[in-house]
């Protein structure tokens, strides 16, 4: 399924929109009391109109000030899914039946549709690496491939094998790949009752295009699932300008460890290397990861990475 730009043009300012809480320290205070997981639904009560398409709204029991693109009134409660809380607060709503007359082609009706009822993405397939005794560029190969072959990219990466970049094997291991007739006909698998949704897909990548949809839209990719059998991990990855006008990378890397309790790293890539800040629920766990700054330091080094800087503190947890 390639969803090319005209299709996102028709689509995405219909069937989503983000909802973005200014920056200001308040806000993030309040954020921090949210501890909401992306993908959660809330619920936002309008309770003042703000000029500059500004609305003062009660979440969770905290006020917040919304840019939203709509004509709201206060007294009004719109549902909304958590994207994220960094760099900004994020949240996503979804168009209400009755606004502004739009006319949307079979596709964008298509797509809309699938963003209201495709079923959610599996979970993740098993831990990263089986201990944590495991080389750390053998867990770091795997999760790029837990990011980069989940599916999200299939397109992209049709279109690299197609220009001779990519190998077709590549291609095969993605989850599209695998719903392939070449692979199902490799597999012996009976291909006469396949179908396919709408003319268009089919229906088992559903989830998938809807995914795309709405990483299009928030501009955060997100992972959850074990680094190793029992270790949970998140990742949150979105890209930002920097402030030389070039591009940026920041990611939240949340953990629960035995020794150091919970532990959020926040990491920004940039034109001039990565900077690193770690926050810590357990009182000391700062000060071990201080400790082993100049051993991480070195590691990222060898790795041909340059740290810019390095924090650690204890307290709540990054939001």
């Amino acid at each position: 399924m390639f969803i090319n730009d005209e299709t996102q043009k028709q689509v995405l300012p219909i069937i989503a929109k983000s909802v973005i809480a200014p920056n200001t320290d308040s806000q993030q205070r309040a954020g921090a009391l949210l501890q909401l997981n992306p993908g959660q639904q809330v619920k936002a009560e309008i309770i003042a109109n703000l000029p500059n398409s500004l609305y003062l709204a009660r979440i969770a029991g905290e006020m917040y000030q919304l840019e939203i693109p709509l004509n709201v009134q206060p007294g009004e409660t719109m549902e909304m899914t958590f994207v994220a809380s960094e760099p900004r607060i994020i949240f996503h709503f979804m168009r209400q039946e009755g606004g502004e007359a739009v006319r949307l082609s079979t596709m964008g009706k298509w797509l809309a549709g699938v963003v209201k009822d495709a079923p959610p993405l599996p979970a993740a397939d098993g831990p990263l690496v089986e201990n944590p005794a495991q080389d750390a560029a053998q867990l770091a190969a795997r999760l790029k491939s837990a990011l980069t072959q989940n599916g999200l990219f299939y397109e992209s990466h049709l279109s690299k094998w197609a220009a001779g970049g990519l190998p077709l094997g590549e291609i095969l291991k993605e989850p599209q790949g695998k719903l392939s007739r070449r692979v199902l006909a490799d597999d012996g698998s009976d291909l006469s009752g396949e179908k396919v949704e709408a003319g268009f897909t089919d229906s088992r990548t559903l989830p998938f295009i809807k995914e795309q949809l709405l990483l299009l839209n928030s501009g955060v990719l997100s992972w959850k699932g074990e680094a190793w059998p029992g270790q949970g991990m998140e990742l949150l990855v979105t890209e930002r300008d920097a402030e030389e006008g070039e591009p940026a990378i920041e990611a939240k890397l949340s953990l629960n460890l035995a020794n150091l309790g919970g532990v959020d790293a926040k990491l920004r890539f940039g034109p001039d290397g990565l900077s690193v800040e770690f926050v810590c629920e357990r009182s000391g766990s700062s000060a071990l990861l201080k400790t082993g700054g100049e051993e991480l330091r070195s590691a990222l080094a060898s790795s041909g990475l340059h740290l810019t800087n390095l924090a650690a503190k204890d307290g709540e947890t990054v939001q």
